[in-house]
């Protein structure tokens, strides 16, 4: 199978999704059983100038959404025909990785 580098680009965002995808629901989760333990209604829960303890966690989970739009619309814009080889989760996974991991053989474009 041959790969584009742009192709190569969006499996490395897609990965990355999926990665945040995880991270933010086991926050959510973690998040969650805290707050019905604890009996704060959401707002009150999710508010982090009330919620001291739980602040770092509901910013990362925040932080996490975010980027998984982001990828998302990287991913939007591969399907248009867009280059994302630029994006950061491309460049950041190394692509002879994700070359080797497929079985695919990348070509120049």
């Amino acid at each position: 199978m041959n790969a584009s580098r742009n192709d190569l680009a969006l499996i490395a965002v897609m990965r990355r999704y999926f990665e945040a995808k995880d991270e933010a629901n086991e926050l959510k989760l973690r998040l969650e059983t805290a707050r019905n333990e604890s009996g704060d209604e959401i707002g009150r829960f999710y508010d982090l100038r009330t919620n001291v303890l739980h602040a770092d966690d509901i910013l990362t989970w925040h932080r996490l959404r975010k980027e998984m739009q982001e990828l998302m619309s990287h991913a939007a814009r591969w399907a248009r025909g867009g280059s994302i080889e630029d994006c950061d989760a491309a460049k950041a996974e190394d692509a002879a990785d994700a070359v080797q991991l497929l079985g695919i053989q990348a070509v120049a474009e």
